[in-house]
């Protein structure tokens, strides 16, 4: 040890000049927890000689070190030995379990070393353990470099981890005061959309000999006024829900919800004398309730908006490696290539309410809906000749 202690004397025994503002903001405190001058002092030379950078600071026991840790500013670094007078040197990491819990990077050094040692070491909180051997401690200041940016990189992750709970809580909040928001409008908008149909709807039966003709065009307009109005509401509660609820992914079987909505639309597809057929679909991971809502709406456009004797929507799809292709196809009016980039807006009709009924919001919650499963969706169609809207659901 004396020799090791000899070949060290050639190194640089300046310490960092403390009234160097440039060198105090680079200097790193290192804390030393040693009984045995000899190796305190070879620790000290060993860390010299790497470069000025180190501020190095020596007690010889574990109550020596609680009191300068009260004293000082937390140091960069804490290197102790393992046997000390009044302890070990774990003892100082208050029966910590993790690096963040100790404070500091902490490194044990021992020449007693064992591998159940170490794993105990590192277990409480210790960043590193070292042998007391010359190679071990000729090394230190490189193991030393390691465990403060390993330590400053652990707690880099923890507050990154804090922030993005506190993110994930004031979300939920924030989704949860939007939801409580929009059953709050909803609710004060359709009392008196429902106090004005109910109304209506007395002033039709019991005052209907009373009203003229134009009366009760009227009367009736007010009726329709206010349907529509109750479902634009609906539809702006869908819109809003879209990404925020029903999130839970589970397996569909896209064939078993075709069935249903084709029972959802039993009686527009009657009415128009409609046909939907659909293709063997694959059963697919994904959100149930928007891909139900995703179908409906475009098999329920492609009856609604088609003028054949025989209106008729085909749905199928392709998969590749890595998504879904999805095609509903209908025979129905068709768009002109000028209004293919508008349909998805919201509230955008390309027919007047005399024609088609509906808000113009359903194409708009259908983006906003494969979007939201991570794919895309467009159409293609000829006026006249029916549309094919095409959209990818991705497979991971």
């Amino acid at each position: 040890m004396e020799e090791e202690i000899e070949k060290n004397k050639g190194g640089r025994d300046a310490m960092p000049d403390s009234n160097d503002p440039e060198m105090r903001a680079k200097t790193k405190t290192v804390l030393l927890v040693e009984d045995e001058e000899a190796h305190a002092e070879l620790i000290r030379r060993t860390f010299e000689q790497n470069g000025s950078e180190w501020d190095f600071h020596h007690v010889v026991s574990i109550l020596d070190a609680f009191k300068w840790l009260e004293e000082n500013e937390k140091p960069s670094l804490v290197i102790a030995d393992y046997r000390l007078p009044d302890g070990t040197g774990l003892d100082i990491a208050k029966g910590a379990t993790s690096a963040e819990e100790v404070g500091f990077p902490l490194i044990i050094l021992t020449g007693f070393g064992s591998e159940r040692l170490a794993v105990r070491s590192l277990k409480s909180g210790a960043m590193d353990y070292i042998a007391k051997s010359a190679e071990g401690i000729h090394e230190l200041p490189w193991t030393a470099e390691r465990a403060i940016r390993e330590w400053e990189n652990v707690i880099g992750w923890r507050r990154a981890e804090e922030e993005f709970g506190r993110y994930v809580k004031e979300l939920e909040r924030a989704n949860q005061d939007l939801d409580d928001f929009a059953v709050t409008v909803s609710h004060d908008l359709k009392a008196p959309l429902h106090t004005i149909q109910a109304f209506s709807m007395l002033l039709m039966e019991d005052y209907a000999d009373a009203l003229d003709e134009t009366g009760r065009g009227y009367l009736s307009k007010v009726r329709k006024a206010a349907g529509r109005m109750s479902t634009l509401i609906e539809d702006l509660l869908k819109l809003s829900r879209v990404g925020r609820k029903f999130t839970e992914l589970e397996s569909v079987d896209l064939n078993a919800l075709l069935e249903e909505i084709k029972a959802d639309l039993k009686a527009r597809i009657e009415e128009r004398s409609g046909e939907v057929v659909v293709e063997k679909l694959p059963g697919i991971f994904t959100q149930r309730v928007w891909m139900k809502e995703l179908l409906t709406n475009l098999i329920d456009n492609g009856l609604k908006f088609n003028k054949s004797d025989k209106p008729k929507v085909e749905i199928s799809c392709d998969a590749s490696e890595e998504s879904y292709l999805f095609k509903v196809k209908d025979n129905g009016i068709g768009i002109e290539e000028k209004y293919q980039a508008k349909i998805f807006n919201l509230f955008e009709r390309l027919h007047s309410q005399s024609e088609y009924e509906g808000t113009g919001a359903g194409l708009a919650i259908c983006k906003k809906v494969v979007e939201e499963l991570g794919g895309t969706i467009r159409v293609e169609s000829k006026s006249g000749e029916g549309s094919t809207f095409f959209f990818t659901i991705p497979k991971n």
